[in-house]
Parts: C-alpha cells; sequence; structure tokens
C-alpha cells in the first residue's frame, strides 16, 4: 500500500513520477508517467503492470536501466540519464528507495524529467565557450563599470602574459595607457549610445629581431566593442573584439606613404603633368603645369574638357587625344603654339614650344582608359637653338668678314683639315687637297722658320703660339696673316692643334698709317706747351708728351698706372675728377695742388670715342700765389674792419654803461660834498666821510667790471683747446662745492653727443660757474634746486642747453634786459647783476650767442650757441 499522502503528491509533480514495489510492478503512477509512457510507448503504463515490459519493448532502455534499478532497490539513491523517443529525448531518471518501520526497503519512487534543453543549454554552452576560447580573435568581457571579467585565448596572447588583467583586479577605464589609444573613449561611446562601435587603434608594439638589429614595429588592432543588454535594457556587460590588422594597416600606410610619394613626384616634375579621363575632363594638375599655364596668361580650367576645349581645338590637341586613347600607343612630338594675351597694356603675340608626351594609361580601379599629357616648355632651348644657328651662320659670316678661318691638325695622323674661309685666305679652290707641308709652304721663308719653331714647341711642351707671318698664297698674292694654334690634351695627351688664321693684310696697311700718324701726333704734342697725355678709364698712361713729362718726372711712364706710380693721387681731388670725367663722358676743368712737387696746375680731362681720357694740364703755380697773397691781403683787410667795427662798437657799449653807471654815483658825490662843505657839524661831517667811502667802494667796484669786460672783448685771439665738458664742470663743482651742499643743489649732464669743445679754458669754466651760480642764487624756497646741463651738435656748431627749476624769471617784463650790466630782477643780497652780462661777453667774444626761456615760478632754461673757430 502507498501513503495517500504520498499518492497527492506525486500527482501535483509535474515531471513523470512511479512507485514500484521489489518485483518491479508499478504501485501507483501519476498522469504525467501515464501520458509520457502514452506518448512514447504506444499504450499508458497501469499500477500493477511491471517494468520488464520494457525490456521486450526497448531492450537496449530496459538493458540500460535494468542494474540502476536493481542498485535502488537495494537501498541506494540512483540518478541516470537515457534517451528514448522520436526524436530521440534525454531523460534524467532518479531512483529513490522507501523504507517501512523496519527501515527495510519495499518500495523505490521514480522520477523521470526531461533534461533535453538543459543538455543542449549545456552543449551549447560548452560549444560556444570553445568556439570563443578558439577565436582567432581577441574577445574580453567587463563589467559596466569596466572590471574585468573574462577573456579568450586570443585575447591573452594580444596582452601578453604580464598584463594586470591576468593576474589582479583590472579596470580598463583606470588604465592610462588605453586613454592614450582611445580604447576608454571608445567603450564609454558604447555605453553612452547602447551600441557597437568600431575603431582602428594602435595598442602596442612589438619587437622584431633580424640578427643583430632589434626594430620595434607598432601593433594595430580593429576593436569593435559592444553592449549586452538585460531585459530591461540596462548593460548587463561590456564586450571588446580585436581583430590584428597590423600588415593591412602597414600596406594601407605604405601605400599612404607611396600615393603621398608619387604625388610629391608628380607635382615636383620639372615638366608639366596633366591627367585627362576617357572623356577628355582633366583631372589633375602638377605646379608645373600650373605656373606654365599663369606663365602664359591661360586661366587652368579643372573641368574642362579637352575634346570641346576650343584652344585645345585650335592647335589639334584633342586630335592627339583620341590619338592616344583609341590606339593605345604612346605620341611625342613638338609643337608650336601662336596666340595673343589680353594683359592690361592690351594684346600681346606669344610663341611658345612645347615637347608633349602623351600616353595611355589603365585604371587600376575602374579599369577605365585614361590619358597622361607631359608638357615640356622648350621655348627657351628653341630659342637658343635657333639663336646657335644663327651664331653659327653670324660666325660664318663673320669669319668671311673680318677673313678669319680655322683649321686643325690630328696628332696620329698628321692630317690637316682646312675651314672654307682659310682656302680663300690662300687663294686655293675649296677642293683641293691640303697636307702639313704644303701648307707651310705658302710661307715666306722666315715666317716658315718661325712657324716651324712653333709648331715644334706646341707639339713636344704645348706651347700655344700667335704670329704675325707673310703668306705668299697660291695666285702670288704676298699677304700679312695673324696665326693662332692650341693644344687639345686627352688623358694627359695633346691629341690635336687647331687654331684660325686671319688676313691682317688691311689692319697691316691701316696701322702702318696709325704709326705714321701718331709719329706727328707726337710731334705736334710735344711742340705745345702745355702738358699732355692719353690714358685709359684704369689709369695706365697710353701716351705722354714732353711737357707732361717733364711736369711729372718720373723716368718712363707711358705703359704704367699712373695711380701706382702717384699712389698719393689715389682719393685725391685729381682721382675724383677722372671717376667723374668716365661715369658723365663730359669735359671736366679743376685745379689741383701737387703737394711733392709744391705746384699747382689746371687740367683739363675730355672722354675719348675709345674710352680713353685726354689730359691737358699747365703749371699756374704763379697765377695761385698771386691769388693767394692777394686773398691772404684782403683777409687782413677784412680782419681789420671787423676789429675796428667790433671796437667801435665796444667804445660805444663802453661809453653808454660809463655814463648810465657812473653818472649817479658821480652826482651823490657832488651832492655829498656840497652837503659836507655847508654844514659845520663835525659829526655830520664824520658821517658823511662814512658815505663818501662807500660811494667811491661802488665807483671802484663798477670800474673794476668795466675793466673785466674791456679785457674780454679787447682779447679776441685768446688760446682756444680742446676742451671735455664733464672735467670742466668737475672744476666748477670742486669750487662751489659748499654752496651746492649748503643748498641741496642736484646736478645732472648729459655730455654724450657732444662730449668736448675747443674752446678757451677760463671762458668755459666762468660760464658753466656763473649757470651754476645763478641756479644757487636764484632757486626756489618751494623745492630742492636742480640744474641739468646737455651738449649737441648743431650746424656745424655745439649747443649747450643748462636748465634750473628756480624762480624763474618774468621774460615779458626783464627779457629785453636779462643780459644786461648790472640788472636784478629778484631781492636777493647777493644779486649784483653782472654774472650773465660776463658770460654774455664771453661768449659773444667767441662768435657765439646766447638767450634765455623761462617763466615765473617755473624755472629757467638757457640756450648757449658756440660756433667753431
Amino acid at each position: 500500500m502507498i501513503d495517500p499522502l504520498l499518492t497527492q503528491v506525486i500527482e501535483a509533480l509535474p515531471d513523470p513520477v512511479a512507485v514500484f514495489d521489489t518485483q518491479l510492478r508499478l504501485v501507483t503512477v501519476n498522469s504525467a508517467f501515464s501520458e509520457e509512457s502514452r506518448r512514447h510507448l504506444g499504450f499508458a503504463l497501469q499500477p500493477g503492470d511491471s517494468l520488464r515490459r520494457l525490456a521486450d519493448l526497448h531492450p537496449g532502455i530496459a538493458e540500460h536501466s535494468m542494474h540502476h534499478w536493481a542498485s535502488a532497490l537495494g537501498g541506494h539513491r540512483v540518478a541516470f540519464e537515457l534517451q528514448y523517443g522520436q526524436p530521440p529525448l534525454r531523460y534524467q531518471v532518479s531512483c529513490s528507495p522507501l523504507l517501512n518501520d523496519r527501515k527495510e526497503v519495499f518500495q523505490v519512487m521514480m522520477v523521470i524529467r526531461n533534461i533535453q534543453a538543459e543538455t543542449e543549454a549545456r552543449e551549447n554552452e560548452r560549444f560556444f565557450r570553445s568556439v570563443l576560447e578558439n577565436l582567432p580573435v581577441g574577445l574580453q568581457e567587463f563589467t559596466p563599470e569596466g572590471w574585468h571579467r573574462n577573456m579568450n585565448g586570443a585575447q591573452r596572447i594580444i596582452l601578453g602574459a604580464n598584463h594586470a588583467a591576468n593576474s589582479a583586479p583590472y579596470n580598463v577605464f583606470d588604465d592610462p595607457f588605453n586613454r592614450r589609444n582611445g580604447l576608454s573613449a571608445l567603450l564609454d561611446e558604447v555605453k553612452q549610445h547602447k551600441a557597437p562601435v568600431k575603431r582602428e587603434m594602435m595598442l602596442k608594439y612589438q619587437e622584431l629581431h633580424d640578427e643583430n638589429v632589434t626594430r620595434i614595429q607598432p601593433m594595430y588592432y580593429e576593436v569593435t566593442g559592444f553592449p549586452v543588454l538585460d531585459l530591461q535594457g540596462d548593460i548587463e556587460c561590456l564586450f571588446i573584439i580585436l581583430s590584428e590588422i597590423t600588415e593591412k594597416k602597414l600596406a594601407v600606410l605604405s601605400l599612404e606613404k607611396s600615393e603621398r610619394l608619387l604625388h610629391t613626384i608628380v607635382e615636383n616634375l620639372p615638366v608639366g603633368y596633366i591627367q585627362f579621363d576617357n572623356f577628355g575632363f582633366i583631372r589633375r594638375v602638377n605646379q608645373t603645369q600650373r605656373k606654365f599655364f599663369a606663365s602664359t596668361g591661360l586661366e587652368e580650367q579643372p573641368d574642362s574638357n579637352l575634346v570641346q576645349d576650343p584652344f585645345a581645338r585650335l592647335f589639334e590637341l584633342d586630335q592627339l587625344f583620341m590619338e592616344v586613347l583609341q590606339r593605345g600607343k604612346v605620341v611625342r612630338l613638338e609643337k608650336k603654339l601662336e596666340f595673343q594675351v589680353h594683359t592690361g597694356a592690351g594684346k600681346i603675340d606669344r610663341e611658345i614650344f612645347l615637347d608633349l608626351t602623351m600616353f595611355p594609361v589603365e585604371d587600376p580601379v575602374d579599369k577605365d582608359q585614361i590619358v597622361v599629357a607631359l608638357v615640356n616648355d622648350i621655348t627657351e632651348k628653341k630659342r637658343q637653338e635657333l639663336e646657335s644657328t644663327k651664331v653659327q651662320e653670324s660666325l660664318l659670316q663673320t669669319g668671311e668678314i673680318g677673313k678669319i678661318g680655322g683649321w686643325e691638325m690630328d696628332m696620329a695622323s698628321r692630317h690637316l683639315r682646312w675651314s672654307g674661309q682659310t682656302y680663300k685666305i690662300h687663294e686655293l679652290p675649296p677642293y683641293a687637297t691640303i697636307n702639313v707641308e704644303k701648307a707651310l709652304s705658302f710661307y715666306e721663308p722666315e715666317s716658315r722658320a718661325r712657324m716651324d719653331q712653333a709648331i715644334a714647341a706646341c707639339m713636344s711642351r704645348g706651347k700655344a703660339y700667335d704670329l704675325q707671318v707673310t703668306i705668299i698664297t697660291a695666285r702670288n698674292n704676298t699677304l700679312q696673316a695673324r696665326v693662332i694654334g692650341k693644344p687639345e690634351y686627352r688623358n694627359g695627351r695633346i691629341v690635336r692643334i687647331y687654331g684660325v688664321i686671319q688676313d691682317v693684310t688691311e689692319q697691316f696697311r691701316i696701322r702702318n698709317q696709325l704709326t705714321r700718324n701718331a709719329e706727328l701726333m707726337r710731334l705736334f704734342f710735344d711742340t705745345i706747351d702745355m702738358g699732355y697725355a692719353v690714358m685709359d678709364k684704369e689709369g695706365k698712361v697710353n701716351f705722354i708728351n714732353r711737357k707732361a713729362q717733364e711736369i711729372v718726372d718720373h723716368g718712363k711712364v707711358i705703359g704704367r698706372n699712373i695711380f701706382e706710380v702717384f699712389p698719393s693721387l689715389v682719393g685725391s681731388t685729381f682721382h675724383a675728377r677722372v671717376r667723374q670725367c668716365i661715369e658723365a663722358q663730359a669735359p671736366v676743368s679743376f685745379s689741383n695742388y701737387l703737394p711733392q712737387l709744391d705746384k699747382w696746375y689746371e687740367f683739363l680731362l675730355a672722354p675719348m670715342q675709345d674710352g680713353s681720357i685726354s689730359i691737358f694740364t699747365r703749371n699756374i703755380t704763379d697765377s695761385k700765389k698771386m691769388q693767394r697773397e692777394l686773398r691772404k691781403a684782403n683777409e687782413q683787410l677784412s680782419s681789420l674792419n671787423k676789429f675796428l667795427v667790433n671796437q667801435n662798437k665796444q667804445l660805444e657799449d663802453f661809453a653808454h654803461i660809463t655814463s648810465h653807471n657812473l653818472r649817479a654815483p658821480i652826482a651823490n658825490l657832488k651832492a655829498l660834498m656840497q652837503i659836507m662843505n655847508e654844514t659845520g657839524n663835525e659829526q655830520e661831517r664824520e658821517m658823511y666821510r662814512g658815505m663818501f667811502a662807500e660811494v667811491i667802494r661802488n665807483i671802484d667796484e663798477t670800474l673794476n667790471d668795466l675793466i673785466e669786460i674791456v679785457q674780454i672783448r679787447k682779447d679776441l685771439n685768446v688760446e682756444r683747446e680742446t676742451l671735455a665738458f664733464s672735467d670742466r664742470l668737475q672744476k666748477v663743482k670742486d669750487i662751489l662745492l659748499v654752496d651746492m651742499e649748503t643748498s641741496g643743489m642736484r646736478l645732472t649732464a648729459d655730455f654724450t653727443e657732444a662730449p668736448h669743445i675747443d674752446y678757451p679754458r677760463i671762458y668755459l669754466d666762468s660760464i658753466l660757474q656763473n649757470l651754476l651760480t645763478n641756479a644757487i642764487k636764484y632757486r626756489s624756497p618751494e623745492r630742492k634746486p636742480s640744474l641739468h646741463l646737455k651738449s649737441r651738435a648743431v650746424d656745424g656748431g655745439i649747443m649747450l642747453t643748462a636748465e634750473d627749476n628756480g624762480m624763474g624769471i618774468d621774460m615779458e617784463r626783464y627779457g629785453a634786459k636779462l643780459f644786461g650790466f648790472r640788472k636784478t630782477f629778484h631781492k636777493n643780497k647777493d644779486a649784483k647783476g653782472i654774472g650773465l652780462f660776463i658770460t654774455k661777453t664771453q661768449i659773444e667774444a667767441m662768435g657765439g650767442s646766447i638767450h634765455a626761456e623761462s617763466n615765473l615760478g617755473a624755472g629757467t632754461k638757457f640756450i648757449i650757441t658756440f660756433r667753431p673757430e
């Protein structure tokens, strides 16, 4: 019997359950077991049926299960798997013994569970894990926060055995290398968009060993990051797949480098490069061609069609393009283009020669035919060829006109070759046979001997020659000829002698005539009473007459450079006038003193057509001496007149000062004398005597000042010397040291622009002392006194400024009297009004001037101009 409660439990279970006794008879089954047996056996096993019936229906199942059932009847829990059904399904059979009160097995409960799905899942998991583990790409799993979970074998190889992910907790976002290579940014983008992201990255380097050389190579990977989402759409984990693309990447980089290199080569080709597609459209133009377009005034049209372009059709470039494209062959030709270019000045005719090469190329990608044109501007080369042709023709014409022929002799064969003009000079037909012996037979005996000697020296020692000889032509005419010969070396040996021969008969006749004319000219110039010479523009003397030879008195001068014979002339007036005559190509006349001769000469320089200079000269020393004595007399008269005028002015000033400054004291003396004579009181007389002494002292002081002023004006020839402003100022500072210390005077100076002056020492010291004394006397009670002195060069003289910060002067009221004798403008007990008057007198005595700029309460600026002697 079975417990009813157990029966209810068995019935409630979803898996097939059966209970059998020790005889393997079914005691009870649930409905799931009955349904499963009916589906697979064709009938439903019921309580009372024996499990042994399975042996008849499914021997394999019974054989596989019997020993497990026996083990369960023996008191053991047993679980085993079996397959049955169509299609066969995998089941897990669990047998559990049931014990009675005596702890004896009396029944066994069998539970059959369908594990087909679990088995398939496990197998699938093993399969996919095996597949992932053996993938040729790296696979790595991370948590959403970036912590490493798992990776396959390929990823472990990529990361390396020493990577932190193999031995410790590793976060991909905390790795600084991943921030640099972009892996962290890729995973951030995956997390942000919850979608796969793919990038190419350089993740590491590898060492490549080649014998003793180790190279470092970057490793490139194609990195794909993708998320795995849960049912709520949140990221459950992150994956990255790494596929190595180093070889591909390096190939791409190499290709890009090659493309850049090819682009650079094409762009910098010295010839123009134009690429057309198979429809004739321009697809590429290099910089040489762009410059060509710019130089011709044509505008580059990158998308223009060659077949339809009127310019191309005008010069048949479209036909060349079609010929190359259709026939697939290279075409090279020279093309002459003539056209007009529009400029701001109007239309300009242009002529251009092009070396044009057009060839077909197959596009490796589209397999289309393209045409490449190489355009070489050979205009200059063509012009040079044309010019060379013209030169050759000109040389032939020149040779014919100048009667110059060429010749050469081969050293090995002794073969002699003449030009056509050489045959003409010898009056031979151009087809006549010629050799060395026959050529020398035309020379007059004396000339033949010289030619034999010159040719032998040239052949043996390589000595060039240039001879004037006499030739008897084939028609028995006598000619004067110039023969030039030079050796040609090859590998250190003379291989030929070549040269020219020129008929100089006419030049010889003209030279003889010129020689006679020159002799006549020499006789003429030697008879005139004037020096005459001819020199070239470099200074070499080519002709000098007897009078000029007497003047220079320096041996042979002809053929020598005048500036080397007389070095003192270099940089002289004569040298400068020679340059002036050459540059202006105009006559120049001047007079010049020659110190080595102690004489004056008058020169006339005249340019000649051949670039030489004719020099005419005559001695004017006596005339110059008379002029100098006359000028000296005039200067003495002018100086005397100036002195008299100055003396007259001084007398007028002295008379004015004397009458003005002595009248009052003398009037005071007369009044005091009259009063003293009229009084009878002895005490009053004694008082008046004291007043007499004060008035007489003032008169004496005034007379002394007047005497000093007269002496300054009188001494016009006081000695000047070169003085340094800084030295003289220091001398004055030493004298006025106590006054400067007492007043707190701040004295500054800037003499950098004009540090020195030629001036009387006593005057300069007096001027500086008066300027400094005035700044101290008339300082403002409201501030510490200061004085700044500055010198600078002005118009050939020197200007000295002295600027103080004292009380200042009302220039509108006292400006006209500022430098007057005994004029004071402040209630200063030490003021006498004589210092500025003496300063002005000293400056004017030396030809200078002084004036002042001032504002009341704002200081005074004195400006002194020292004139050169």
